[in-house]
């Protein structure tokens, strides 16, 4: 196959998307559409390559994994080697530990289905995992393994047309990933099955036998559309989008059309534009600058103790990207192509490249037997690191619904154990509070029950945008309903993380998407066009007045402080690197972040008597800061929002010790 300089301007096209969206510069805020782009050009040069050989009849599927092996292996090697080289001295057990599972599961090809699993709503975020990014590498890896026989296969049989098979499949996994998106978004993002239709676009268009165009304005209207149809979406799509699926079809499709328009003789403008200079040396090292680009910032994050790093960091992150990527592309990429008798045997690449595989699975392994290699840290440090798994110890008997029909009792302090005096519902933050529920209940003679899930609002008819969130509507209609059939219970206590569902936005530093919620029910006014903090209110107006229908009385538990890091890691590394200081949350943020979200809450309480507002700000600040660390320098905090176990046992009980003799 020719070499064509367009397609290394539209690997430029799509790196760089990749490259200043995970930067966190402002845009482009769809630059995650650049790793579709890729699959589109991988699919069309490897189905074009694989199928020319067998029309040869020269081609072997050992010579292919060779070729393979030459390109992909050498510098993601190297990428990982200088990974562990770097996080052995900043990474802390667990994150280390982390990093080694994944290196395993890249060594196996398997890291997409490794992320999809591990992070999950508390596992360690998306933007501190160092290799996150090969998730990518294994879908191709994945296509493959069944792909080229595939090909052999039908060019065997010759009874089904291969562009025809590859059709039906594409489309079949295009529905499949549409079908499945709202339901399982990260199953469509990360899983092959979901993904191969973007390769078989590419492979597709190798195995057609329609020309280009010949009329040259018909390429020029063909090839402006498709640019178009690839930039819009990467300026226009944002974390919040459901994505892959049908928004992923607009840059699959500008792909392989510019990739179609390219192979006429004379191009068109665009493409011409795609081979110039600039474009085709950054589409030269576009692999090596995708491999490195997330490390750099991964780890430059970790250090920072900052999912979004500042401007001038995530400058000298992309600088840096760029000049590890020459370098690799120089000196480690073009060296493995090479050939006898100058460059390496096939024999020598497939030894290399077990043993190296091999290696990494090995030292994986150590590293998650080893829990991290806590040894080579401070004890001090070591110590602050296990308050990260300080948390309700009756989390996962607890949170969700039981499957018994029973919820989780709080306390137990009655002579009389069939009655209850309250329900304490909430998400993950309420769960977080429950083993101080369950002191304070215990001090007022006080039995409760739990009812809550992770990233649920206790709200009637709200549910979290569906792409990334696990919750729907249904659990808080089941609270409801069982609530209806408990007509002895007299008090609902409710908490959440109300600063989050209000703003819809993380505090600064924080990793993770934004949040958007959706209305479930159709109404008399057009809800569905409220802002977050309209929709919070206009639920939880109805939440509160459902509960008080039934002779109840509700308790409004407000919002902790959110820190917007993880607070045992931030103080572990900060012991690690021996800073004097951890900067802290100010009161003047903490009042600010939690302000609308507090009138709100205040609101509803003075609106009735049998609604009650509990402000919890004054227990974790004075006038100017937030601590973070109790009296004996235990912290209050397991991660970045949520309270300890030691901190909710601390703290809820003196925040909620007056509101017994209210409720009487």
């Amino acid at each position: 196959m020719h070499y064509r300089t367009d397609i290394d301007g539209l690997r430029a096209i799509a790196i760089l998307p990749v490259v200043f969206y995970h930067a966190d510069f402002l845009v482009p805020s769809g630059g995650f559409i650049g790793v579709d782009v890729f699959f589109v050009i991988s699919g069309f040069l490897i189905t074009s390559i694989i199928t020319r050989e067998i029309a040869d009849d020269r081609f072997s599927l050992l010579a292919f994994y060779e070729r393979r092996a030459r390109r992909i292996l050498p510098p993601l090697m190297a990428v990982i080697i200088a990974t562990f080289a770097v996080s052995w001295f900043i990474l802390l057990p667990n994150e280390m530990k982390t990093l080694g599972e994944s290196a395993l599961s890249v060594s196996l090809f398997l890291s997409n289905v490794y992320f999809l699993f591990k992070l999950d709503y508390f596992g360690p975020a998306a933007e501190f995992a160092p290799l996150l990014h090969t998730w990518s590498l294994a879908v191709e890896e994945q296509f493959y393994l069944f792909f080229p026989p595939l090909l052999m296969f039908l060019a065997w049989w010759k009874r089904l047309s291969a562009v025809w098979a590859v059709m039906v499949l594409s489309f079949l996994s295009l529905i499949s990933a549409v079908v499945i998106l709202p339901y399982q978004p990260d199953w469509v993002f990360y899983f092959i099955l979901f993904r191969a239709w973007e390769l078989g676009f590419g492979a597709i268009l190798a195995l057609t036998t329609f020309n280009a165009p010949g009329h040259r304005l018909i390429r020029e209207i063909l090839a402006l559309g498709a640019l178009i149809v690839i930039l819009v979406p990467a300026f226009v799509y944002t974390s919040t989008t459901s994505f892959p699926g049908l928004a992923a079809v607009p840059p699959v499709v500008g792909t392989t059309l510019l990739i179609w328009i390219g192979s006429h003789n004379e191009g068109s403008l665009v493409t011409r534009l795609l081979g110039c200079k600039p474009l085709v040396w950054i589409g030269l090292i576009s692999y090596s600058l995708y491999l490195w680009h997330w490390p750099i910032l991964a780890l430059m994050r970790t250090v920072l103790d900052t999912a979004y790093l500042p401007t001038d960091f995530a400058i000298l992150a992309v600088i840096a990207s760029f000049a590890l990527a020459w370098l690799s592309y120089r000196f480690v990429e073009a060296p493995f192509r090479v050939r006898p008798p100058k460059g390496m045997g096939q024999r020598t690449i497939f030894v290399l490249s077990i043993v190296s595989l091999t290696t990494f699975v090995g030292i994986g392994g150590v590293l998650y037997l080893n829990q991290g290699a806590p040894g080579r840290l401070p004890t001090s440090t070591q110590t602050l690191v296990t308050f990260s798994e300080d948390r309700n110890s009756r989390s996962k008997e607890c949170a969700g619904w039981p499957t018994d029909g029973e919820p989780c009792i709080i306390s137990s302090t009655n002579a009389d154990n069939n009655t209850v005096d309250f329900l304490f519902w909430g998400d993950s933050h309420a769960d977080a509070m429950m083993p101080g529920m369950d002191i304070a209940a215990q001090q007022a003679g006080q039995t409760g029950v739990f009812l809550g899930s992770a990233g649920c609002p206790s709200l009637i008819n709200v549910q979290r945008f569906s792409n990334g969130s696990t919750c729907t509507a249904d659990f808080s209609d089941r609270v409801i309903s069982w609530l209806q059939e408990q007509p002895d219970i007299p008090v609902v206590f409710m908490a959440a993380r109300w600063a989050l569902y209000v703003e819809g936005t993380r505090p600064k530093g924080e990793a993770g998407t934004n949040l958007r919620l959706e209305w479930t029910e159709e109404q008399t006014q057009n809800v569905s066009t409220f802002d977050s903090a309209a929709l919070v209110e206009y639920s939880l107006r109805e939440t509160i007045s459902r509960i008080l229908s039934m002779d109840r009385q509700v308790v409004l538990i407000g919002p902790v402080p959110e820190i917007g890091r993880r607070v045992p890691e931030s103080l572990a590394r900060a012991d690690l690197f021996r800073q004097v200081s951890v900067p802290s949350l100010t009161r003047s943020a903490h009042d600010a972040r939690i302000a609308r979200a507090e009138t709100m809450l205040r609101r509803f309480a003075d609106i009735s008597q049998h609604v009650h507002y509990i402000s919890l700000s004054n227990l974790f600040c004075d006038a100017q800061s937030c601590r973070l660390l109790l009296e004996n320098g235990q912290p209050l905090y397991f991660d970045g929002n949520h309270l300890s176990q030691t901190g909710a046992k601390a703290l809820i009980p003196q925040g909620i010790q007056e509101i017994w003799s209210a409720l009487r």
